[in-house]
């Protein structure tokens, strides 16, 4: 005879289960699986319930932004398209789901991807910093110095940038973030590889620990509490119930001439160069 807890755990694996299965009928056939693993990962993993060192150097616990100045290569998502209108929908639901208090959910015009993130003045050596720049300089200075060498820049790459969501990667148990992005194909691969080299070598001058291994994203949000096993379900509920339409509405998702940005905070993202072919 199964004890108390054991009779408790086994009922909720089956319920997760039966819930997973009920929302498979309402996605593509390819992401369903992946529905049903994610639904059966253990709930007690303390992992999910860590507020990370990047989170904590952004933002408050409260949700709102704290001091975080830095430069970046991103690309802003294209407007008036029915991909940016199905992302917007998503971070709106995941600001009014039970857990948005939970969460700091990023502005609607501030969703990008990036394609090389720059130095900051928080966390400098951990994020990296500029090999022949001072690591006590200001960061507007930096900035500076860094926005001339893009003015010289040339970028011998091919537009549009092409990726695709990684269904995978997004619907595996993880804290309320954002969307997960591959190249669209072998040959977008490379050369989003190579660009990502460049600026490396010829611009920031340093490469981070994780760069050949970096994975391309869309930030929706940064958790700052820990939730429940009950919104952790709410949160893969409204992942599932979203990437149907964002999938169907860009099967590839194209972005344009990437831009040095620079910030004072996760809020907003100053243009300060285009990227010159």
């Amino acid at each position: 005879m199964l004890s108390f807890s054991q009779s408790i755990r086994t009922r909720r694996q089956f319920l997760l289960r039966t819930s997973a299965l009920s929302l498979s009928a309402f996605i593509p056939p390819q992401l369903s699986a992946q529905v049903i693993r994610s639904a059966n990962t253990p709930e007690d993993d303390l992992q999910l319930a860590t507020i990370p060192k990047d989170t904590l150097l952004k933002f408050n616990p409260d949700g709102s932004p704290r001091p975080f100045a830095g430069n970046t290569v991103i690309c802003h998502l294209p407007q008036q398209t029915r991909f940016h209108d199905a992302v917007v929908a998503f971070g709106h639901a995941l600001r009014s789901s039970s857990f948005g208090a939970k969460i700091a959910g990023l502005p609607d015009d501030s969703y990008h991807a990036t394609i090389l993130g720059g130095p900051n003045d928080q966390d400098r050596d951990r994020y990296g910093w500029p090999s022949d720049i001072p690591i006590t300089t200001p960061m507007a200075e930096c900035n500076r110095v860094i926005g001339e060498r893009f003015a010289r820049f040339r970028m011998h790459t091919e537009l549009p940038l092409r990726f695709r969501l990684d269904t995978e990667k997004t619907l595996a148990p993880q804290r309320p973030s954002g969307l997960q992005l591959v190249p669209a194909d072998a040959d977008e691969k490379l050369k989003i590889r190579a660009l990502r080299d460049r600026l490396s070598d010829e611009v920031f001058r340093y490469r981070t620990p994780d760069h050949d291994t970096f994975g391309f994203h869309i930030s929706m949000a940064y958790q700052v509490v820990a939730l429940t096993s009950m919104e952790r379900r709410e949160y893969q509920s409204i992942l599932t119930g979203h990437l149907r339409t964002l999938v169907e509405a860009s099967p590839v998702i194209e972005l344009g001439v990437p831009e040095f940005c620079t910030f004072g905070d996760m809020y907003r993202f100053e243009i300060r160069t285009l990227l010159r072919t």
